[in-house]
């Protein structure tokens, strides 16, 4: 092989292909090429359906295929309704709209931890009756198996998923007194299934919250234990993983049990409501912890004391407080609810639930909306009804910016497309490199895991934003959330993979003739960059050019430019049918998300008119363009 066809395999060698394609590649990724526009609704609760079995004190846990598992909990236990635990499980799909049976728990609970793995499974354990049992959920099979028990029996602890992949349990209510408090920490190993000591807590706690810091600290906040002089706990303590211990920081301003918190976009966390078990009086206020000061201060108060509420992080960095009780005589149950907007630290009111309840859960699902499910008040045994909270931002849909299909599927460092309404004021494409803000729009991708990052932007319009997906953004379902200034005005679910190929067309589109060009590599070494496509002025549009492979000597090279391609194992292209050479596939130079593939062309295909060209990336077909032959 001679020097110029191994520089070949090298997309540098070729950066003058690039520079020639770049007007055309420009109008492909910074110009509208198909639209999705959806109408922007209002604020708004709708049915989610009934669940197949009344529950509330249970889990719910959305899955990585996005479906969301509801399980366990209890029944009754209010007059004239016996108390009863629930082993059963069920899975709700958003995209039916359908709640389905799923393999029954193996042990009947309700007030367990329940944390979604890296692995996918999901960890349960603990609970009433007490227990220190443990058990996996496999959504592959949808069955249950019990995993190691916990060295100590605990039931309303906390449990955390650390960024080593390990679970910390922390506190909770031991076997005689489920108000009492436990200062033991365990950490659960998924790689071996084994639970261990970890140290223990500062303080003992119950109905406390836990929340993982930015980080990767885990900060324990307030509870109680009844079994104590100081039965309330205002204190608060952070876990480190690295070493292995707790250091007490600064004290909430008020103690409370049955409280919540949330992490916020700015590292903050944020706690509101609850209940001082001692006095028996609900909780207004809501509490910011600075992890940069270790302070809490007091933030915007919410309209309402509650207790046994939900408090959920919106997609657009809000966070959706939902029912609970507002008092302990009578039957003091809440149906409204209320957002908390972290830039301004205020509270808005928000359209009432369908029905009032408390001790229910909540979920973020991955189009953004919020999923209620189950909950009671003073004299139901419980609810079987669910129902979603639309914030009110329209919905868009996410495509690659190459190709419009597969519809809500982009790969990481890929360049995507976002199609709505009104997603900003006016058109304006970036420099390079592409920033997080242009005209006012940003966009965020908050992951499987919470974490939101922001997308550099290359193009921005009312329908349409096309933006690089971020890098570090791990696989699976994920919700795109556009914002103009601080306010979310679009969002909608995206599954993020690691290949995604799509192959830019002249014409924008992700059909007609390619955005590509042929390399001529002569006898003598010497190589020429020519055109695929020619701009017909009569059609207003590109047009395929004929490839002519010219004298025998002559070794031509398709260079084609696609996103999604990178992190492929594998790529395989096909000319007309024609299996072709892949010399190389990659990042191309100087374009953040844009990729290469360097396909040797056979000249079999000599003569063949217009034919079709594609590739494989890992056994994923890109969309066909065309190219002509000569």
């Amino acid at each position: 092989m001679s020097n110029a066809i191994r520089a070949f395999l090298f997309p540098l060698a070729h950066e003058a292909a690039l520079v020639s394609l770049r007007p055309l590649l420009i109008a492909s990724i910074c110009l509208a090429s198909w639209a999705h526009l959806a109408a922007q609704p209002s604020p708004a609760w709708n049915s989610a359906g009934s669940m197949h079995e009344s529950r509330y004190y249970h889990q719910s846990v959305l899955l990585e295929s996005g479906k969301l598992l509801v399980f366990g909990g209890q029944s009754g236990c209010v007059t004239g309704y016996a108390c009863s635990r629930i082993g059963s499980a069920e899975l709700y799909d958003p995209l039916t709209g359908g709640w389905d049976s799923t393999g029954d728990m193996v042990t009947s609970g309700s007030n367990q931890f329940a944390v979604r793995l890296a692995n996918g499974k999901v960890l349960v354990g603990g609970g009433l009756p007490t227990t220190s049992g443990a058990w996996l959920y496999d959504p592959d099979t949808k069955t249950w198996s019990a995993t190691g028990s916990m060295n100590g029996v605990r039931s309303n602890a906390t449990a955390m998923l650390l960024r080593n992949g390990k679970v910390l349990v922390a506190g909770g209510g031991p076997a005689n007194n489920p108000y009492a408090g436990l200062r033991t920490a365990e950490l659960y190993d998924p790689a071996t299934g084994v639970w261990s000591l970890t140290a223990a807590m500062n303080d003992t706690r119950n109905l406390h919250t836990a929340t993982l810091l930015p980080d990767g600290r885990v900060l324990v906040a307030s509870g109680v234990d009844l079994s104590a002089s100081s039965a309330m706990r205002s204190s608060a303590e952070i876990y480190d993983p690295a070493t292995g211990t707790w250091t007490l920081t600064g004290s909430l301003q008020r103690a409370r049990a049955y409280h919540t918190a949330n992490l916020l976009a700015s590292g903050k966390v944020l706690v509101t409501g609850g209940i001082n078990l001692s006095s028996g009086s609900v909780i207004e206020s809501a509490e910011l912890y600075d992890p940069a000061t270790g302070q809490w201060t007091e933030t915007g108060k919410p309209s309402t004391a509650r207790v046994s509420h939900t408090a959920t992080s919106l997609a657009d960095g809000r966070v959706l407080v939902a029912g609970g009780y507002y008092g302990t005589s009578g039957n003091p149950v809440l149906g409204n609810a209320e957002i908390y907007d972290p830039a301004v630290g205020t509270w808005t009111a928000a359209p009432n639930m369908a029905i009032a309840r408390g001790n229910h859960a909540a979920t973020l699902l991955a189009n953004g909306k919020v999923i209620v499910t189950g909950g009671h008040d003073a004299v139901s045994p419980g609810y079987t009804s669910a129902e979603i909270f639309d914030s009110g931002a329209s919905s868009v849909t996410t495509v690659s910016a190459a190709s419009p299909a597969p519809v809500g599927v982009a790969a990481v460092e890929s360049i995507a497309s976002i199609y709505g309404s009104d997603l900003a004021s006016e058109t304006l494409a970036a420099a390079s490199p592409p920033p997080t803000a242009l005209a006012g729009v940003s966009v965020n991708i908050r992951d499987k895991e919470g974490v939101s990052r922001p997308a550099p932007l290359f193009m921005v319009s009312p329908g349409q934003v096309n933006f690089l997906v971020p890098s570090g953004t791990p696989a699976g379902a994920a919700t795109v959330v556009v914002l103009r200034g601080e306010k979310a005005v679009a969002m909608g679910p995206v599954s993020i993979t690691l290949v995604a190929p799509g192959l830019f067309a002249a014409n924008g589109g992700g059909k007609g003739v390619a955005a590509a060009s042929v390399l001529r590599v002569k006898a003598d070494g010497f190589q020429s960059v020519e055109p695929v496509a020619i701009y017909d002025t009569a059609q207003h549009a590109f047009t395929t050019a004929p490839i002519d492979f010219g004298p025998a000597t002559d070794q031509l090279f398709l260079i084609l430019y696609g996103t999604g391609i990178r992190r492929a194992g594998k790529v395989s292209s096909a000319v007309g049918g024609v299996d072709a050479e892949v010399l190389f596939a990659g990042a191309a130079p100087g374009w953040a998300g844009l990729d290469q593939v360097n396909v040797r062309l056979p000249r079999s295909l000599s003569g063949r008119g217009a034919v079709d060209v594609s590739i494989t990336a890992d056994g994923q077909n890109s969309n066909a363009l065309q190219v002509s032959f000569r």
